[in-house]
């Protein structure tokens, strides 16, 4: 058993598995070394800091659309991974204390390249075609990230082998029991990984966290008790690391990015656009007002309700903040088709927004602050008021299992969310008064709220699953967590009973309506 885990891939960078553990004596001894890697304190930060360098593998991918990697952006690719896989080799750094195989080296940066390139294209061009450019910029991420890690290399493959790990054990444990060759293809949850996870299953065995087993449909796989304390040591690493949010919402934005959201909203909130020229009527405006709109998205409210148009009334100028690239790209393409030179479209968060105290008469936030740190978002739109100045926003709250239609139709996710253990809900906007609140303790005065009651509406089942679970991303949080192929079965099993039970369900078992409000308070005049 040893030796095999000795050409595993969790041995730790630079120190030695033999001044680790006890030696051959200790049967035992690497499957604690394993799970005692996967507790230390540094541990989360490791996968923090890949994150936050966007050096990724592709497990937020959808499987809609296959990616398409440019000729000669793959050569780009390919050629650093094989600069990087020879450096590796020759310096043993996959992992130093035993090197691994040329193949799994060559994987680690093959995969991490190419996952990274992918996830530029979809941040900054909405498309799931990687370009040379895309390449040369994950080629400096990956670069960066390296240069700045303690381990170098090593911290590259310790970081891969933690996700590709928790994939393996996940999918095994989510089927039950997973076909020998599905494990080693990768075909149900691994769509990134050209390579056969031989190695892998060898050092699982070895571990003994899966075993073999034989039935009628041929050799299957299953997790052991070990296997499954491995895998819940890796879910509560990927946890606490913040893994699981940030693929939750890399699904959500790529899927967002491909959807036309501005009719799917219309058709599932069919109040919204009456509800959004009634706030705008009510902001106001002085002449020459400096205007800020935190969270544009696509620009359905700046330009297609009149939000533009109230500002260039007024001679003033306005600013559409909004952070996702591919949204911008969006309203940028909107203000050039109209003309609104008196609309500027920035990049930046609500939470830390990059703009100097007092500059805007006005700042208004429509039905994204669910989607933000209240309190730090609310601050930051009262920093940036002018004194005197007016801060505003609107909340709606749904429950889509109030629907009597919906209940019934997404009742595989309540399921879901009990199996792999979290909250139902997620994102489904903010109760009223709790804008508010947050109003008044980033002291803004005169605040009131106008209440509103806006319908929910799953008449179109297309349209509203196309919201609540690829788009809006109310139920990523549970997908994530399941198999790359599972997770887009399902997806399609409800597209296909969504439609089912439109057909025979009427209209009020179709809509609900829900509470939302309109909330305003101005800026004190001394701050």
């Amino acid at each position: 058993m040893e030796a095999a885990y000795r050409q595993g891939l969790l041995t730790a960078g630079g120190e030695g598995v033999e001044e680790r553990y006890p030696g051959t004596g200790d049967a035992d001894a690497p499957y604690r070394f394993v799970m005692n890697l996967l507790a230390e304190r540094g541990a989360p930060a490791r996968i923090r800091r890949a994150l936050a360098a966007d050096v990724v593998l592709c497990t937020w991918m959808n499987g809609e659309r296959e990616e398409v990697v440019e000729p000669a952006a793959q050569a780009v690719l390919s050629r650093t991974a094989e600069g990087l896989t020879r450096r590796a080799l020759a310096t043993g750094a996959v992992f130093p204390a035993r090197p691994m195989p040329e193949a799994y080296v060559r994987a680690v940066f093959q995969e991490l390249l190419a996952g990274t390139a992918l996830y530029q294209a979809q941040q900054r061009r909405g498309t799931r075609v990687v370009g040379a450019v895309e390449a040369r910029e994950a080629v400096r991420r990956l670069g960066r990230y390296l240069a700045a890690e303690p381990e170098g290399l090593t911290a590259a493959a310790r970081y891969y082998a933690i996700i590709t790990t928790h994939e393996d054990l996940n999918a095994i444990a989510y089927y039950g029991r997973m076909a020998v060759p599905d494990f080693l293809l990768g075909t149900l949850h691994r769509p990134w990984s050209d390579m056969m996870a031989t190695g892998q299953l060898d050092l699982y065995q070895a571990l003994g966290a899966v075993r073999r087993t034989f039935t009628a449909a041929g050799e299957m796989l299953e997790l052991t008790p070990r296997g499954e304390a491995l895998l819940g040591r890796l879910r509560v690493l990927l946890e606490e690391a913040g893994e699981y949010a940030w693929r939750a919402e890399a699904q959500r934005w790529v899927i967002f990015a491909e959807t036309d959201f501005d009719r799917i909203f219309n058709r599932i909130v069919p109040d919204v656009p009456a509800i959004t020229r009634a706030y705008l009527d009510s902001l106001p405006l002085p002449p020459g007002a400096a205007v800020l709109e935190v969270g544009a998205g696509t620009g359905r409210v700046t330009f297609d309700l009149g939000l533009a148009a109230r500002v260039r009334a007024a001679g003033g100028r306005l600013v559409a903040l909004e952070p996702q690239a591919a949204l911008r790209r969006t309203l940028e393409a909107k203000r050039a088709a109209g003309g609104w030179e008196e609309v500027e479209v920035a990049a930046g968060r609500a939470e830390a927004l990059p703009f100097t105290d007092g500059r805007f008469d006005l700042v208004l936030a429509f039905a994204v602050l669910h989607f933000t740190e209240l309190d730090r978002a609310v601050a930051e739109m009262v920093r940036v008021a002018r004194p005197g100045g007016l801060v505003t926003a609107t909340m709606m709250q749904w429950d889509p299992f109030a629907i009597p239609m919906v209940a019934a139709w997404f009742r595989p996710l309540r399921t879901l969310a009990e199996t792999v253990g979290v909250p139902l809900g997620n994102l489904h906007g903010l109760p009223n008064g709790a804008i508010g609140a947050a109003f008044v303790r980033a002291g803004l005065e005169r605040v009131t709220a106008v209440p509103l009651a806006p319908r929910l509406s799953a008449a179109d089942p297309d349209a509203f699953l196309q919201f609540m679970l690829k788009g809006a991303a109310f139920y990523q949080h549970i997908l994530s967590r399941l198999p790359f192929a599972e997770r887009w079965r399902i997806l399609q099993r409800l597209t296909e009973e969504g439609r089912i039970l439109a057909a025979h369900t009427s209209r009020e078992e179709q809509e609900r309506t829900f509470p939302g409000e309109r909330v305003y308070g101005y800026k004190p005049a001394g701050r």
